[in-house]
């Protein structure tokens, strides 16, 4: 399943956010109820969380690998809504250490279903964008020397997680969230992409971690 379990739905469609809800599952956290929905990352999916300028430091990555994602220059994005309390407890993480304070909690607020229905035409653009993030991921030296951040592990998998959810479970999570903030039910035109060379990647992938 693609949708956020009930407890997890709760906490989302919260009107404004709840503190005590949050410090349950983290003690600091830096959601606002004003956003920046108009300087939204372009790779966000829609949902009540967002990102607009984050830092580029790549922690938030690493902290929510399920959830969170990078463009090319490693400023972060929500690809996944949090599905159960370990990925909402980790997205938290991950907007906790962003030194920005660019994560956002009121999507609810901004999406519409044209919106979300134009997002979603663009999804080949998008897939290719994140596929040639995950391609050069995979090439990088074994260890990244960053002379700004210290020296970091390449996180490919980070990028395979980002596709596997836009390939088995985007469309149903997509049509559940427009559902919601419609209260009736909507669905979307099917979408056929090639995913050829993300099959080639994740076999790439899968030989590098077995020779590790």
């Amino acid at each position: 399943m693609a949708i956020p379990s009930k407890e997890i739905e709760k906490i989302l469609f919260e009107q404004t956010v709840n503190t005590e809800e949050f410090v349950r599952f983290i003690g600091n956290f830096k959601f606002t109820n004003h956003g920046d929905f108009e300087n939204i990352n372009w790779l966000n999916t829609p949902g009540p969380i967002y990102t607009s300028y984050t830092d580029n430091c790549g922690t938030g990555q690493v902290e929510a690998m399920n959830n969170v994602g990078g463009d090319e220059d490693y400023h972060e994005v929500i690809f996944k809504q949090p599905l159960n309390e370990q990925e909402l407890k980790e997205i938290l993480t991950a907007a906790s250490i962003d030194p920005y304070d660019a994560y956002y909690f009121d999507g609810n607020k901004n999406w519409t279903s044209k919106l979300i229905i134009d997002w979603w035409s663009k999804s080949h653009e998008r897939i290719t964008y994140i596929l040639d993030c995950y391609q050069y991921e995979l090439n990088l030296p074994d260890i990244l020397d960053r002379p700004l951040y210290g020296p970091r592990i390449p996180i490919p998998e980070n990028y395979k997680n980002w596709l596997d959810f836009y390939q088995s479970g985007l469309k149903e999570y997509l049509e559940w969230y427009m559902t919601k903030i419609n209260t009736y039910p909507v669905t979307l035109n099917e979408f056929n992409f090639d995913w050829t060379r993300k099959n080639k990647l994740d076999n790439f992938l899968k030989s590098k971690n077995t020779h590790i």
